[in-house]
């Protein structure tokens, strides 16, 4: 019994330990990153080896937009009698960095071997300066540079310059609780099966999406999906956006044989009739993402003979072709790992959020818009003892800043924020794992919250397919799996005489949404503040709820519910520069109680080892 009881907690321990994250930063493998770290508190230390082609000096920087304004740095060298400098230093403009007036990182270790240069040092998540950067679960754009001299007199000048090539950028995800699971660890019986398009001659224009239909494969048995890696075709990376696999019910398989109409471009009479019967999002891959893992417990069931088994999949591939190229040749997919090794729960996926009715104005800094996955759907799909949600990827295009996903009590006395980020990249759309997965029941409500910034975009933007159109969403995995697709509201135009668009402009009152944005649009001189009348409008406006599911059958009509986004106030906030003891995110606090019980449980299998 003693030893059973081990063996869980070791393995409980294994999957909230981290172990080395690691990034190559510059082409060719010339600058190299790796950090890990145990508890996700804000004092709790996080330590990062660097290491570069130079004998030089090297940097790195967390920057909050890529640039090095603002950026908080880290230099690094070894002079030529062997002794090791390591600067806390901060960037205000395109120029020589400062000295931060306190120093917050502690020098581990640091060699210069056949030319490479390596530095060990390791810092506090939030160090409490406001010269550096607090370490949050959201995307940090990691900068680098080096240079080929030490500094003079040990003191960095422009001599010390990196020139145009010895520098760049990349978007991380630094505080990554997801287990990272070696493929041997996994079942001795793993199978695959790929889906993606072969040698599709992408069009000349700007968005393209393509779906293609797959049979899964034939298993007598129910099986269990592990994980799904993205193939991309070489030189591809930019042009494939976007990929989601659906599962698809209501159709004969001898009739999707027979079809000639297997792939083409979605939602047109290229497609089957029965491309309708599509909803039930298995797996949503972004530009950026790497291999996604199922928890341990949970796994997407395949197979069997059961109605809960689907007829078939659909592959939708979304390309971005800017420059309306005629020469793109594409075979992408992704690779599919299954099991016959049965795991404890089913896992589902739930999109939450919405693309309807989404008007961002020109120019926006910091505009938000709201999607409420409301009380009314949740009610209808949750079983009696809930869901547990464990992972999650936040969707926006080329305008996203910021995305945030809230939770609230069904009576709405409670409220805590369950996924963001506060740098949202659009290149850089990674499956992530929640610290500790949040159990949701029947009656509570979801709230994703997108923020929309570009100075540079001077006209009105909706909600759309292509990526100069917007989207706000979250993809959320959880389990038990459920008959449930999709969950979020929208808000329309609809001007009357309280709206504050009306009391602005006087507008005549329509209810014909097309009628009020062409109003909006001939507005001259659109500024700040109208900027913030149509923020209010939004605010002040109710939403309508929606909640589809069209799988294994069954329907979940539309539930048309007058809804406030006033009702459902931003939670506490949980991260920040602000040396409170709260957590970076909702799990930190449990994450470490578990960590603690790791080091006893540490002990204890070295004793048991021993006896």
């Amino acid at each position: 019994m003693e030893t059973a009881l081990l063996v869980i907690l070791m393995l409980l321990c294994n999957f909230v330990s981290t172990e080395n994250l690691s990034a190559s930063l510059a082409p060719g493998g010339n600058f190299n990153v790796s950090w890990s770290f145990g508890e996700t508190t804000p004092d709790s230390e996080i330590v990062f080896t660097i290491s570069a082609h130079t004998e030089g000096w090297v940097g790195l920087g967390f920057s909050p937009n890529g640039a090095m304004t603002g950026a908080d740095l880290i230099v690094a060298w070894i002079d030529s009698e062997g002794t090791s400098h390591l600067m806390d230093m901060h960037a205000t403009g395109n120029w020589l960095p400062l000295v931060d007036s306190s120093q917050d990182v502690s020098l581990v270790s640091a060699s210069e071997v056949n030319g490479v240069t390596s530095v060990t040092f390791k810092r506090k998540i939030n160090t409490c300066d406001d010269e550096d950067a607090v370490i949050m679960t959201s995307t940090t754009r990691l900068i680098y540079a080096f240079g080929d001299t030490d500094p003079t007199n040990n003191v960095l000048s422009s001599l010390n310059y990196h020139g145009a090539t010895n520098r760049g950028v990349k978007s991380v995800y630094l505080l990554d609780t997801a287990s990272k699971i070696p493929d041997e660890s996994l079942p001795d019986d793993l199978q695959y099966f790929d889906l993606n398009v072969t040698d599709y001659h992408v069009p000349a224009t700007d968005t393209t999406y393509h779906c293609s239909f797959h049979d899964p494969p034939q298993l007598d048995t129910k099986h269990h999906i592990l994980s799904i890696e993205p193939l991309i075709t070489k030189g591809n990376e930019a042009l494939v956006h976007h990929m989601v696999f659906y599962a698809c019910w209501g159709v004969d398989k001898e009739h999707l044989r027979n079809n000639n109409k297997t792939e083409g471009i979605c939602a047109t009479p290229e497609m089957p009739e029965f491309e309708s019967s599509c909803f039930n999002v298995e797996y949503a891959w972004a530009i950026g993402g790497s291999k996604f893992y199922w928890p341990a417990h949970t796994g997407v069931p395949i197979g069997g003979n059961d109605s809960s088994s689907p007829d078939y999949y659909m592959l939708q591939m979304h390309y971005d072709n800017p420059q309306l190229l005629d020469t793109w040749v594409d075979s992408s997919g992704l690779r599919v790992t299954y099991t016959s090794n049965l795991r404890e729960k089913d896992a589902g996926t739930i999109q939450v959020g919405t693309v309807d009715g989404l008007i961002v104005p020109p120019k926006p800094e910091n505009f938000e818009y709201i999607s409420i996955c409301h009380t009314s759907c949740t009610e209808q799909w949750m079983p009696d003892d809930g869901v547990t949600v464990f992972g999650y990827l936040l969707h926006a295009h080329l305008l996203g800043a910021k995305i945030k996903l809230d939770w609230y009590s069904k009576d709405g006395s409670q409220s805590e924020v369950l996924a963001e980020d506060n740098f949202y990249d659009f290149n850089y759309q990674e499956n992530r794992l929640l610290p500790v997965p949040k159990k949701l029941l029947p009656g509570e409500t979801l709230k994703v919250t997108c923020t929309y910034t570009d100075s540079s975009r001077d006209r009105f933007t909706y909600g759309g397919e292509p990526s100069t159109d917007e989207m706000c969403l979250a993809f959320l995995n959880y389990y038990p799996k459920q008959q449930i697709s999709t969950c979020g509201s929208y808000t329309s135009i609809n001007i009357n005489q309280t709206d504050p668009l009306y009391q602005r402009w006087g507008f005549n009152t329509s209810s014909n949404v097309e009628d009020n944005i062409e109003l909006l649009e001939e507005v001259a001189n659109w500024s700040k503040e109208d900027t913030l009348v149509l923020q209010r409008s939004y605010y002040e406006t109710d939403h309508y709820s929606f909640c589809t599911k069209l799988s294994f059958h069954i329907n979940y009509p539309n539930v048309l519910v007058p809804i406030s986004p006033q009702s459902y106030p931003d939670p506490p906030v949980s991260q920040g520069n602000s040396c409170l003891q709260d957590t970076p995110n909702s799990g930190a606090k449990s994450t470490a109680s578990l960590y603690l019980v790791c080091s006893v449980v540490g002990l204890l299998s070295l004793v048991y080892k021993l006896m």
